[in-house]
């Protein structure tokens, strides 16, 4: 006999409730480990932030080490979606660059991404592999996408792609993420931030050669 549909019903949603508590612990133990610290953060305390249960947590992560890699893996999901651009392919040299240098930047200098920066490289000798893919592989990815556009937007360029990819990013970075990082209350405005992309593109392209 087949169940019936409050039974079909339940099943269905046992799935959601299982990835709202996940996501729930992944946001209370953000806050967590921003105030506190790897060391210092409690387990407890993102239970009593997110409800639910400590068993339940130790379930989902195994432990306050899992729980914490969960959290790095799901800030890079959220900075990578912030820092890739729209397809740019359609546009000429400079405005492509602007567009792919405005998006790096502003997600690099989110206070998001500022915090989380600072709290990985903390912890960095006890999750080496973690800083690895949050402080590179954003930049990597953004560099394939930087060198992937120049060969299609300037196909007569005979220099080291890499290279180029490599020297924007910095550009791009710049004096602006070592001041960000360093004071909470470094901003640049969304005017600042546009100059300082079209500087950094001007520099590359005239370096380039390229027009």
């Amino acid at each position: 006999m087949g169940a019936s549909t409050n039974e079909n019903a339940a099943i269905a949603r046992t799935p959601d409730r299982g990835v709202a508590r996940r996501q729930a612990f992944l946001q209370a133990a953000r806050t967590v480990f921003l105030d506190q610290g790897y060391e210092a953060a409690s387990v407890n305390d993102v239970v009593r932030l997110a409800g639910g249960s400590l068993a339940t947590l130790y379930a989902q992560f195994g432990n306050k080490e899992g729980l914490f890699l969960a959290v790095i893996q799901d800030q890079h999901e959220r900075i990578m979606e912030a820092m890739l651009p729209e397809c740019v392919d359609h546009l000429p040299l400079e405005q492509g660059l602007q567009v792919i240098g405005e998006k790096f930047v502003s997600a690099i200098l989110s206070r998001d991404s500022l915090a989380f920066f600072r709290l990985v490289v903390g912890e960095g000798r006890k999750f080496p592999e973690s800083v690895r893919r949050y402080v590179f592989v954003g930049s990597d990815r953004v560099r394939e996408i930087i060198i992937k556009y120049v060969k299609l937007a300037a196909p007569d360029f005979r220099g080291n792609l890499d290279d180029i990819g490599s020297h924007f990013i910095e550009l791009l970075r710049g004096r602006h993420h070592y001041y960000a990082l360093a004071d909470d209350a470094y901003t640049l405005s969304d005017a600042q931030r546009t100059a300082h992309v079209r500087e950094a593109v001007r520099f590359l392209i005239a370096g380039m050669g390229a027009r």
